[in-house]
């Protein structure tokens, strides 16, 4: 049920087109007192008279007029207003320390032309690594969460490798942890004006996902046991994985990226009472 007395957050929001080429926004809300999330809808009509600023993931807003359909648990909005703006993502600083923290991680690899390999693709790519999010809604989807993640996904490895009695290749899972993701720069575009996030039909037309780039990536550049670490790292088939993990490395990158993706820094909101954003 929807209450027009209560605050809701935006948990994500994506700007579209109908089929007859109008503009709609599409967005999940949560109040702060249920785990209820609503799918909402703003109109071309409605949506021209909305300042599309405040449509921003994180942002806490009240809906002042709409007509909520019970059946379907969705709200069709015609007036919604900024209750409290959150922070957008990571700012300037935050990502470069997590850009340098990763180069610093790089530089210390033994194996030179993994080193050297991933080095290259990071600098010709920095912009995009700077800004990109790791998903369009289910974590790190906000500025600079791609960067997030992989910051998480890397402590939490470290964290781990320095416990297991079985041989691990530390820097393959670094580079693991660093690349699994990195097709996503490439699938998702981020409107950093309204932050919504949305997938790049582009890249859908020649990729299935991010997973099969990353896997043609590291082979093209002779990398096959990390080839298959990005292969694997959403476990098993049923979760879009190409095969499941069948080293030592590919298993210890899929569960930390799972740590990462349901225990991290997921929403966008968290970030502001959060002080490990300094590391790096």
């Amino acid at each position: 049920m929807f209450d027009f007395k209560k605050d809701y957050k935006i948990l994500n929001i994506d700007i579209a087109e109908t089929r007859t080429g109008k503009a709609m926004a599409k967005l999940n809300l949560k109040s702060a007192d249920s785990d209820n999330v609503l799918n909402a809808v703003i109109w071309q009509e409605s949506l021209n008279n909305i300042d599309k600023s405040i449509l921003k993931p994180g942002n806490t807003v009240r809906v002042f007029d709409g007509s909520y359909n019970t059946q379907y648990n969705n709200l069709s909005i015609n007036d919604i207003r900024l209750v409290k703006e959150a922070k957008n993502g990571l700012d300037q600083q935050e990502r470069t320390n997590f850009f340098n923290k990763i180069l610093e991680e790089v530089e210390s690899f033994q194996e030179e032309n993994l080193k050297a390999t991933i080095l290259q693709f990071l600098f010709e790519n920095a912009d995009k690594i700077k800004t990109a999010p790791a998903a369009t809604k289910l974590h790190h989807n906000y500025l600079g969460g791609l960067l997030q993640h992989i910051s998480e996904c890397i402590d939490i490895a470290k964290a781990n490798i320095s416990v297991i009695p079985t041989t691990i290749n530390q820097d393959l899972v670094i580079a693991g942890c660093i690349m699994h993701d990195i097709g996503k720069i490439f699938e998702y575009s981020l409107n950093e004006e309204t932050f919504a996030i949305s997938k790049n039909k582009d890249f859908q037309k020649v990729w299935i996902n991010h997973i099969q780039w990353g896997f043609c990536w590291a082979n093209k550049n002779g990398l096959s046991e990390l080839a298959h670490i990005i292969a694997s790292h959403h476990g098993i088939r049923e979760w879009n994985a190409l095969v499941e993990p069948m080293t030592n490395e590919a298993v210890l990158v899929h569960q930390v990226d799972m740590i990462s993706s349901r225990l991290g820094l997921i929403q966008v909101d968290q970030l502001e009472s959060n002080n490990q954003l300094s590391r790096g």
